[in-house]
Formats: C-alpha cells, structure tokens, sequence
C-alpha cells in the first residue's frame, strides 16, 4: 500500500574548495549548508506536493536548530552573480527553473552551517510500520514477498537520495514479530535457522542475492511483519 510518507534531506551538498568573505574574516564554504542545483530539481520532480507554477520550483526550508528563519540567507551562486532566494514566514520559497539554469548548475549556499537545514517534501511509498498480511503456504513465505515493501521503499528513496541505504546512511530491516520463535531460511545450498532476539522478533537485513534466488521462509503461525529504520548499531548487531 502506498501513502504520502514526509522525508527531510540534509543540506550537505558536495565538497568544494572557494572560500567567501564574512565578517569575522575568512570562511570556508564547504563549511556552510548547500545543494547543487541539479539535486533541487531531482527533488522537486518526485515531490507530490509541487504548486503546478511554470517556470518556478517550490520549498519548504527548516532548520534543525531551531534558528529563526528571518536570521536564514538563501541564495543560487549564478554565473552572473548571486540570486537571492527569499524565504517566507513558513519556510516557504521558490526557485527559478530553466534549461540554462540546469546547464550551469549553480549550488544553492545559505549563511548556516551544513547540515544543519532542511527540506521538507512528500514522497510516495510504501507504508514504514506493519507490513500488509503476506501470504503463508504450508509455514512458509516467499523471500522475495517480505522484502519486496523494503526494496519499492529503498528505490522511491533513491530517487531523491541516491546514498539512501548504503552503509553509514539510513537503513531499512524487516521486522519478523515470532514470539520468540526462530525462523529458517531455505537456501540453494542449505538452510539457515535464525533465533529471535530479546524483544520476541527475528531481524532481517535486505540481501539482493537472496531476493533474486527467493528462497522460501519457514515462519511460526501468526508471525507479523514490519518495515522498520534501523541505525548503524542495529545493523553490525544483525550482520553479525
């Protein structure tokens, strides 16, 4: 099932080497929050919340530590000089779009420091929590049935975040509520039987090579299945 699902993408642009000017004497800009032009269409073109205006690409701009947003700078670093982007009491702005403009792509800097902005936008995919009921044939379920929410979710992501799940980033695992009951997995080559943790449920991390042979998987009666994030912690305690 598909829904309107909010993400926030980090402002943390690309390494770059020019300096500007401040008050306080010299600042690196690769130390302040950024985004290349292209990544801002990349967005806006997978965001179901876009006003329909020509000509125009529409955001919503945060900050994640809590700076008002009349003290928030915004602008396009143009050929030709800088573009200011203006910012409206919600956080709202706009950005020119054209086919020169996509040539050129100029990065969009602010006066704040990486990573610690925003953008708010709405993409569709599948539901993160409970997964829907999966269909069980004598005890057992189709690898490719269970991962197949995490991988519509990991390639809808991608689309806006092309490091989304890679090691070090946001990761995904399914969720297999068993009651404390094992579960096994039967493989080309053997089979493999995985216990249940502490909270009653056996985590499994995402691996393209199973979901191509798609094994089946052998689960207790009334087992259920969530999508859920993981952090880095989780993940090393699960690969191990």
């Amino acid at each position: 099932m598909m829904r309107q699902w909010i993400y926030l993408i980090w402002m943390l642009g690309i390494a770059v080497t020019s300096s500007a000017q401040s008050e306080g004497g010299a600042e690196r800009r690769d130390d302040l929050a950024q985004l290349p032009y292209h990544e801002l269409v990349k967005i806006a073109q997978n965001d179901s919340s876009q006003v329909k205006e020509q000509g125009r690409l529409t955001f919503v701009l945060a900050s994640n530590k809590n700076v008002p947003l009349d003290q928030i700078v915004l602008s396009l670093e143009l050929k030709k000089g800088a573009l200011p982007l203006p910012l409206d009491a919600k956080g709202h702005f706009s950005v020119p779009f054209s086919d020169a403009l996509m040539d050129e792509n100029p990065l969009m800097w602010s006066n704040q420091p990486r990573g610690s902005l925003s953008l708010k936008f709405t993409l569709a995919v599948p539901r993160m929590g409970k997964m829907k009921a999966l269909e069980v044939v004598e005890g057992k379920v189709k690898y490719q049935a269970v991962f197949q929410s995490l991988v519509d979710f990991k390639a809808a992501m991608k689309k806006v975040d092309t490091h989304f799940g890679e090691d070090g980033q946001q990761q995904l695992a399914v969720q297999c509520v068993t009651g404390g009951r094992a579960i096994t997995i039967y493989q080309k080559f053997g089979s493999r039987k995985i216990k249940a943790g502490d909270d009653a449920s056996v985590w499994l991390l995402y691996d393209p090579r199973l979901f191509q042979e798609n094994p089946d998987i052998s689960v207790p009666e009334g087992a259920e299945f969530n999508l859920r994030p993981v952090n880095q912690k989780k993940v090393k305690e699960l690969k191990k």
